[in-house]
């Protein structure tokens, strides 16, 4: 039986230090990173070639309010 996809990133996983970037999760762990979207699949395909990852892009904060 097939397993179930992987739940998108929950709040639990910070993704701060990777803002501007395209994150590849694989798991619920940080599996690659890149300026764009097709490197950070690849890879993350190297570290985990047997999964299918999720990716997707960080945006930076917004300046905070004073």
């Amino acid at each position: 039986m097939p397993e179930p996809p992987p739940p998108e990133p929950g709040p639990e996983l910070d993704l701060s230090a990777y803002e501007g970037r395209w994150v590849a999760i694989v798991r619920g762990h940080v599996a690659g990173v890149a300026r764009t979207a097709d490197s950070a699949r690849r890879v993350a395909k190297l570290n985990r070639p047997r999964e299918e990852p999720t990716v997707i892009y960080v945006r930076t904060a917004p300046p905070p309010l004073e």
